[in-house]
Order: structure tokens, then C-alpha cells, then sequence
């Protein structure tokens, strides 16, 4: 269950609230945005510049009810990244099912994935040449759902009364974590496709992590973001370039 924690009001809210739209590629202007039905998610393509290429992010409707996110971004011979995640919608949940990511970094190539057997509680995974299988927690997320339940989570809040922190249970490198993320207020954010008034969010690491994740969401295009970095030793500033929806 997401955790959404307000130090002024003193209060902590747990509540799994998942609306039926893509990552953070769909553009619609409302500062205050009703509840959305399931056949309103829609396929849709987004382009994001960055150092190394630009990335292609995508959202495609499967067989069977499913949905697949998907980012590829190729830098020659000196780094390639592709990155897929399935899930499905029932009711108000957003439900893992698939998780694979491929890159390479110069020489060193880096293979992992993920299986949710929520049936069974089960979740299998590979990271490399490691296996291994855990326990699968009720409203765990994968690595790349978790920035899409945050992005939607925002947007079915009130603008003028946001949290200061909201918190994720998150499935990444065979353990299952909580990921505090801290909203920082608002700010001017300058991309590709122009400038726009964001909330500023960052991931909150322990001090000797030396780490930053920070990311930018833009309520006038319906709290996508329009501007993701990331640190970890290898820095990548993303920026939204252009965007496109299919039927």
C-alpha cells in the first residue's frame, strides 16, 4: 500500500489509488482532473533527449487485457539500453506481471528480469548469472510501474493540498523495499518542448548512498514528467521531446 505522509496535517494516508493512463506521456490541461475509466488508457510514444541518444518510450495495449511499457535508447556502440514492463489494470489496481531490462555500457552488459506470481506470492528473478525467487507483498511495484503509480497518484490529488512525502513498497535487484520519495514544491522546468511549471520531486537515499533521483512533473500536461535525473555515479538528465497517441 502506498503511504502518503503530510508533516502540516500530521497525518498518514494508505491507500492504493491507480488510474488508467500511461506513464507520463499523455497530455491533457486540468488542474483538477476527475477519476478515469479503464478504456481510457491509451497507446502512446514519447521521445526523451539525453547525453547518451535519444530514448523512445512507449505504451502498447496487449492481448488478454495486459499493457506493456517500453523504453529503448541506442548511443552506438557505447551504450544501449532497452527496458519492458507488463502489467494489468483490475479495478483500481495496477498489477506487475513482467519486468526486463538489457544495457550495455561500453564492454560490461547488465541482463536482468522479473516474473510476479501473484497467484502463488512468488516472485522470481534474475540479475545477471544470480536466481532466486521471494515473497511477493501486497501492492508491490516493479522497477519502472513504481514511476507510473507515483505520477498517477499525483494527478487524483488536490494541487493545493499535496503531501510531503509519498512512500512505495518497489521490487528492484531481488529485494522488495520501501522508496520514500520527498515533493519539494514547485518550480520553472526548461525541455525540448518547452517550459513548464513542475513539481519537483526527489528520492530520498541514506547520506552514504550518494545518490540523487530527482524528478519533474508538470501539471498542466496532466502531472507527466517532463524531466528525469539520475545519479548513481553515472549521471542522465532526461528531457521530454516530443510525444504522439495512437487509438
Amino acid at each position: 500500500m502506498a503511504k502518503f505522509i503530510s508533516k502540516k496535517n500530521n497525518f498518514i494516508l494508505e491507500r492504493l489509488m491507480i488510474s488508467k493512463l500511461p506513464i507520463f506521456i499523455l497530455i491533457i490541461f486540468s488542474f483538477h482532473l476527475p477519476a478515469v475509466t479503464p478504456e481510457e488508457l491509451r497507446p502512446s510514444i514519447a521521445t526523451l533527449s539525453m547525453e547518451q541518444g535519444d530514448m523512445e518510450v512507449w505504451l502498447e495495449k496487449k492481448e488478454g487485457g495486459t499493457w506493456e511499457m517500453g523504453s529503448k535508447v541506442d548511443g552506438g556502440r557505447i551504450f544501449k539500453r532497452e527496458e519492458y514492463s507488463v502489467f494489468k489494470l483490475e479495478d483500481d489496481l495496477l498489477i506487475p506481471l513482467e519486468h526486463k531490462i538489457n544495457m550495455k555500457i561500453l564492454f560490461k552488459k547488465i541482463r536482468a528480469s522479473a516474473n510476479f506470481n501473484w497467484k502463488d506470492s512468488t516472485l522470481d528473478f534474475k540479475e545477471g548469472k544470480k536466481e532466486g525467487s521471494i515473497k511477493l507483498e501486497e501492492g508491490t511495484l516493479g522497477p519502472a510501474t513504481a514511476q507510473l503509480k507515483m505520477r498517477l497518484d499525483l494527478r487524483l490529488m488536490d494541487i493545493n493540498k499535496l503531501p510531503d512525502e509519498i512512500v512505495y513498497k518497489v521490487y528492484f535487484r531481488g529485494e522488495i523495499k520501501e522508496r520514500t520519495y520527498l515533493l519539494k514544491g514547485f518550480e520553472k522546468t526548461t525541455t525540448p518542448l518547452g517550459i513548464f511549471n513542475t513539481l519537483r520531486v526527489e528520492r530520498q537515499f541514506l547520506p552514504e548512498e550518494e545518490r540523487e533521483q530527482i524528478y519533474w512533473f508538470a501539471p498542466d500536461l496532466d502531472f507527466s514528467i517532463v524531466r528525469i535525473l539520475n545519479n548513481d555515479g553515472r549521471k542522465s538528465d532526461l528531457l521530454l521531446k516530443s510525444i504522439e497517441f495512437g487509438d
